[in-house]
């Protein structure tokens, strides 16, 4: 953080409908975090949608809630009316872990326009606004295998039929339609038990919910309810520790399996570590 910006006002901020703000301004330097101030009777269940998008593409979606509980996974303070848009891992232990996910808006970027949507439902004379946490481009070669990448966040819903376990619909997931690369995925779930990752035919991880959780407090995170984690980031190191499902990093074959104790629809929301221009 070189700079902490006032966002311009937020437009129709109403009961129910979709705020719109206009993110231009920031144009030319990398935006590393977003810290908005929900006022009036209006919570962060109330936000139904959050879509970030660059060029009119969205980059970054999901809602309040669940934005909120993942925030308080990797170890955000509760604050009611506070919400962050986080696009750095505050607890990596490198400098380039830290900053890798923060957006390049600088003119090599390709990025013209930016926009935050929130989507409001059922509040009573709301309030909002934000200020962003931005920094200059820099040149530093240590950084140019990172500056491309976004912190992007993508989501999916399934529908479990029934107890068992089930190969989840991960997005960007297959490397035949180009795979990705995840620092972490996160399932709002109630009833899931077990969780594992397959690549190249090779199981790579293979825990219970409760054998999952307690790794992540050895690393500080704090699990929460309804809320499973892959994080094979957890402690702090991002070089080697991503999940690659990309052809380019010799992957054919990529599957996430869970197992589930009931049936239920569950939210799967990923945060990869892409450039703009894919997907």
């Amino acid at each position: 953080m070189n700079k902490q910006m006032v966002m311009d006002p937020f437009q129709n901020v109403v009961a129910s409908g979709v705020a719109i703000g206009d993110m231009n301004k920031f144009l030319g330097t990398v935006l590393e975090k977003i810290t908005l101030t929900l006022g009036g009777t209006f919570t962060k269940a109330m936000i139904s949608k959050i879509e970030l998008k660059a060029n009119g593409k969205v980059i970054f979606e999901t809602d309040g809630a669940k934005l909120d509980a993942s925030n308080l996974y990797l170890g955000a303070t509760a604050d009611a009316t506070v919400l962050k848009i986080d696009f750095m891992d505050r607890k990596a232990i490198s400098a380039n872990a830290r900053q890798a996910g923060a957006i390049d808006l600088s003119v090599g970027s390709g990025i013209t326009t930016l926009r935050l949507e929130i989507t409001i439902a059922g509040a009573t004379s709301p309030t909002l606004v934000g200020f962003c946490d931005v920094s200059p481009p820099t040149n530093d070669p240590a950084e140019q295998g990172i500056r491309g990448l976004i912190a992007r966040r993508h989501r999916a819903s399934y529908v479990v039929g029934a107890a068992g376990m089930f190969a989840l619909p991960i997005p960007h997931v297959d490397p035949a339609g180009g795979g990705s690369n995840y620092r972490r995925i996160y399932f709002y779930s109630a009833n899931m038990t077990a969780l594992k990752t397959v690549r190249e035919g090779v199981t790579e991880h293979e825990l219970t919910k409760l054998q999952n959780e307690a790794a992540q407090k050895d690393n500080f995170r704090v699990p929460q309810a309804n809320l499973i984690v892959f994080d094979p980031v957890q402690d702090g190191q991002l070089s080697g520790r991503t999940w690659d499902t990309r052809p380019a990093a010799g992957v054919r074959s990529a599957q996430y399996y869970a197992t589930f104790s009931a049936g239920e629809t569950i939210v799967i929301e990923t945060e990869e570590l892409l450039p703009y221009s894919a997907y």
